[in-house]
Parts: structure tokens; sequence; C-alpha cells
């Protein structure tokens, strides 16, 4: 059926004339509401199966950028040549992941709710959901809707495009952060985590310090005492900023940090000895609790993880001159 310029229904011409006949008496009887009713019904099934297609094309879109997501977090977890920036490389997989999940999220919803829109406008005119002949992928048997405009298409391919781009030049620069720290991870100034595991509280201190001044320090204090306030090493950065930090070494590397060590730099790193940095060394963790306090007062928690990346592989954990200024 076609609605010529005045609004009036016309059949189709078929090639049977007793077809053509028949369907002309029933269009005949047609008032110009039920004529409306039915084009409008038809449009606006049509425009909900193609809003579906869009949003499954999206989906499917999503699928595909999330695929590296996983390949790269397991080779990152199982190979050694990745641990320098293993933290940095997963980070950035899991932001991406999360913002990914909250795309398919939204995708998943608007298709299931195009689902239901067509089956109601399906069902309201007689006809059967036409939900079950869709496939995973959004196409439709043989309908002319099966796929995107080339425009949609373009925009999908493109999307796809530079999620990849930007994965590839994210991993190579994690990889070639990777074999550089791998490089120096070969010299005489790394110091193996092994190392530190093995030496005393004592020698963990002189530790401390000499990477301290590895990284250009001048160290004041080398060791803490009886008296020393929280304050175990001392030293002043290349930019003249004032260092303070306590050192808490342990043999039982899984137990946690008792959080009171916490507390009691925060109350006297600034207060006592003019830190502009404050921070805690250690060859363990800390509680969520603990690590929270820290960085809400600006203390640098220089866990087992960061120590062995300031150690190992000479990444040192010492805010910029900007960042320190203002407390980072």
């Amino acid at each position: 059926m076609k609605i010529d310029k005045n609004r009036t229904a016309r059949p189709l011409r078929l090639n049977d004339k007793v077809l053509n006949k028949t369907l002309g008496a029933v269009i005949a009887r047609l008032s110009q509401d039920d004529v409306q009713a039915i084009v409008l019904r038809h449009a606006e099934v049509e425009v909900a199966r193609k809003i579906r297609q869009r949003w499954s094309a999206q989906a499917k879109s999503v699928a595909e950028s999330s695929a590296p997501n996983a390949r790269w977090s397991k080779e990152i977890a199982a190979s050694a040549d990745w641990a320098s920036v293993a933290d940095e490389a997963l980070a950035y997989i899991r932001a991406d992941q999360d913002q990914l999940d909250k795309e398919e999220l939204l995708a998943r919803a608007n298709i299931f709710l195009c689902d239901k829109v067509i089956a109601a406008l399906v069902d309201a005119s007689g006809g059967a959901s036409p939900a079950s002949a869709y496939g995973p992928d959004g196409s439709r048997g043989n309908s002319p809707l099966q796929y995107l405009s080339a425009a949609g298409v373009s925009r999908a391919s493109r999307r796809v495009d530079r999620a990849n781009d930007a994965w590839s030049s994210a991993m190579e620069s994690f990889a070639a952060d990777a074999r550089s720290r791998n490089s120096f991870a070969g010299t005489s100034g790394s110091v193996k985590l092994s190392q530190i595991d093995s030496c005393s509280p004592d020698s963990f201190e002189e530790w401390t310090a000499r990477l301290l001044e590895r990284d250009g320090c001048k160290v004041l204090r080398r060791r803490g005492g009886p008296n020393d306030q929280g304050a175990d090493v001392i030293a002043i950065t290349p930019c003249g900023l004032r260092v303070v930090l306590q050192c808490k070494f342990s043999t039982k590397v899984k137990h946690t940090v008792d959080p009171r060590f916490f507390h009691e730099l925060n109350g006297t790193a600034r207060q006592e000895h003019g830190a502009d940095i404050v921070g805690l060394v250690t060859n363990r963790t800390a509680s969520l609790a603990a690590q929270d306090f820290a960085a809400k007062h600006r203390i640098h928690f220089i866990n087992r993880s960061v120590l062995e990346r300031w150690a190992t592989y000479g990444i040192s954990w010492l805010p910029s001159d900007d960042q320190a200024a203002v407390g980072g």
C-alpha cells in the first residue's frame, strides 16, 4: 500500500488482476484514520527495529574493545618482564574496562527496551513478538534492516579502530618502560627485594637512606633512635625540600603495618621536624583504613610493591617539585 500526495491510500499494483481487485476493495473500505494508524504503526516498528540495530552494533563494538583487556591482563600477570610496570598497566586496564562495562550495560538496557517496544507494537497489531528473530549480533534474517546504515557502520568501525590504536599506543609505552626499568634492574644500583627482606631493621633504615642518595638527596639522618619522634631517616631533595621517613621492617612481610605509626608520623613529621614530604617505608602492606588515613593526611605510603619498584627498578616515589609544593 502507498499514500499519494493527496494522502489517499492506493494499493500496490500486482500482476494478479483478481488479487489487485480484492486488495483494492479492502483498502477502499479503510477510513483515512485507519490508513494513518496503519502507516504510523508500521513506522514505529521500523524505527524501534532500527534503534535496536544501532544499540546492538554498539554492544558488539564494546565487546571488541573489551577483548584486549582480558588478553593483556593475563599476559601482564604471567610475565616477569612486566613486573616493573604491572601496577600502572593493570590500573589502565581496570579504568578502561570499568568504562566499557558501563557502556555495555547502557547498550543492553536499550536493546531490552527496544525489544519491549517492538513486542508491544507488533502484539497490538495482531502479530507475534519479533524479539526471538534477532541473533546475538542484532541481525534479523533477510530483513532490509539486517545491517546498519553505511554511516552507522562507519561510526562503529572508527570507534573500534580508535580503541585499538589507543591500546597499541598505551601498551607500546608500557612495554618501553618495562624494558627500560628491567635494564636498570641489571645494574649495580639496583637492590632486589630479597636483599631487603633478609636485612635487619637497622640496615633497612640504611638501605632507605642509600636509595634517597641514589635519587640525588642529601641525607641528614640515616637511622632513628629512642627519641626520634617518628623520624628514622631525614633528607633534603635536590630542590631543597625536607623529607622525613619512618621505616617499618619485618620478617613477616604478609603482616600489615600498625595504623598507629601513621598517626604518630602525622603528629610529628611536619610539626616537629619541619617536613615538606612525609612518608612511611615498609616491606609490608597496610590496611585500607590506614592507607586512606595516609592519603588524607598527605603521607606517602612506600609499601612492598612501591619499595620494589623504587629499589629494584629505579622508579622514585618522590613527588615532583610542583606536587611537593602543594603536598602531592
